[in-house]
Formats: structure tokens, C-alpha cells, sequence
């Protein structure tokens, strides 16, 4: 019996538990200008655990002009939901064409996990010739991405290829699906994008709007109920076949 009741307090303990404190940060290269965060540090302007927002416009000189960097939010949920989500506010270019790299990682997703899906979108605006590639990795070394633009620690799981903006106003949409990635144990996830900015100027700018990507998990954690339920039952097995041995003690 004290068995059976040990077993419902771990499972029960278990439902409550609290995901460790996983680490969320991100590295862009925008025209030759570095920017990088890290949560729950001075450049994030969200006190939220798992959120980085950086609001503050990066402006620097681009030839005869500019390219402004209009801020980004990036959001990791740990548990029984895990997901990873970046999106760039806006890049507004009014110089000479301009590569663009941005790399934003997570760790400490929670296994057992079956597939992940991945998804992208953007706008383009007065971007005709504009490029861009996005990639969605996983490691189940759960090895920290985002440390540098191009640090993608893992397996690529999905690549759009690359995507190109045409005319005036345009628009990326990318779905990979489901795709397989198993891993028992805690694991992390990567999202990458690199890119082109075509020239623009002052009067027409060029311009990449709403860059986002995300990453969803499938695992199969028990939800905190199914758990309960599951100690609920053990615990009544327990005491049917307890009484029934009394039973028969009391018999003999």
C-alpha cells in the first residue's frame, strides 16, 4: 500500500513541478552591424522569463544612408507546450543593398518529443529582388544556439530555400509540416534566417516587415490531469488488492 501511495505523490509532484529556467537569446548581423540579446539582461526591455522584446530603433550609416533596425520579439514556452517564436519588427534600408543574418535560440525543452513543426512568413515592401532563406534547427544536445548570427548548433530539420521578393509589395508564407525529431530528454531549438535587402532610399525605402518564425513541438508529456488520474487509479488498485489480502488473512 505505501508503495502504491508513493507512486501517486511522485506522480502528483510531478504534475506541479516547475520547468527549469532555460535560456533564450539571439544574434543578428543586420548590414554589418551587430546586435544581440540575451533574457533577462539590460537590452531586454521585457521582465518576463522567456521573452526577449528589444523596442529601441538601431540606426547606422549605410553609404548615402541609413539602415534601421525597429526591434524584435523572441518567446520560448517550456513544459508541455514547448514552442519558439521570433519575429523583427521591421529593417528599413535607404542605402546600398545590405546582407542580413539573425540566428535566436532556446534550451531546455522538455522531452520526450516526437516532431517538431515549423513555420515563416514576411513582408516585403519596395524589396523586388530581395532574398531570404529560413531554417529551423534542433539539437538533442541541447546545446545553446544564437550565440553568434550564424550559431546553429544540431539538425536542420526544414529549409524554405530561397525565397524571393518581387514586385513592389510582396510576401513570404512557409510551412514545413511535421517533421521527425525524437529525443527523450531535454533538447533545444533553433531559428535562422539569412538574406538580402535590395538599395533603397530615402524617398523609397526597402523594406522587410514582420519577419517571424516559429517552432512547435509534439511530445508526449501526460497533461497534469491525465497524471492525477492515472495516480487516482493506482492508488484504488492498491487498496482493492490491500483489503482483498486482509480478507483473506482474516479467512484463514
Amino acid at each position: 500500500m505505501k508503495a502504491y501511495l508513493a507512486l501517486l505523490a511522485g506522480a502528483s509532484a510531478l504534475a506541479l513541478a516547475n520547468p527549469a529556467h532555460a535560456v533564450l537569446q539571439f544574434s543578428a548581423d543586420i548590414g554589418g552591424t551587430l546586435i544581440q540579446c540575451v533574457d533577462q539582461t539590460a537590452c531586454d526591455s521585457n521582465l518576463a522569463i522567456g521573452t526577449i522584446t528589444t523596442v529601441v530603433p538601431t540606426v547606422v550609416p549605410n553609404g548615402g544612408g541609413t539602415v534601421t533596425f525597429l526591434g524584435s520579439a523572441q518567446t520560448q514556452t517550456v513544459g508541455s507546450n514547448n514552442t519558439l517564436t521570433t519575429t523583427s519588427f521591421q529593417i528599413e534600408n535607404t542605402g546600398p543593398a545590405i546582407d542580413v543574418t539573425i540566428a535566436v535560440g532556446g534550451t531546455d525543452f522538455v522531452g520526450p518529443v516526437t516532431s517538431i513543426s515549423n513555420s515563416g512568413s514576411g513582408t516585403w515592401t519596395n524589396a523586388g529582388g530581395s532574398t531570404i532563406t529560413l531554417q529551423f534547427y534542433a539539437d538533442t544536445a541541447n546545446g545553446q544556439g544564437g550565440e553568434s548570427p550564424t550559431d546553429t548548433p544540431g539538425t536542420q530539420l526544414a529549409n524554405s530555400g530561397v525565397l524571393n521578393a518581387v514586385g513592389p509589395a510582396d510576401s513570404i508564407n512557409y510551412n514545413s509540416g511535421l517533421v521527425p525529431f525524437a529525443d527523450a530528454n531535454a533538447y533545444s531549438m533553433t531559428l535562422f534566417t539569412t538574406g538580402t535587402i535590395i538599395a533603397g532610399s530615402t524617398a523609397t525605402p526597402s523594406q522587410l516587415t514582420g519577419r517571424s518564425q516559429t517552432m512547435v513541438a509534439v511530445n508526449e508529456v501526460p497533461e497534469p490531469a491525465s497524471l492525477l488520474i492515472l495516480g487516482g487509479s493506482l492508488l484504488s488498485m492498491g487498496w482493492f488488492l490491500w483489503r482483498r489480502r486482509e480478507a483473506g488473512e482474516a479467512a484463514a
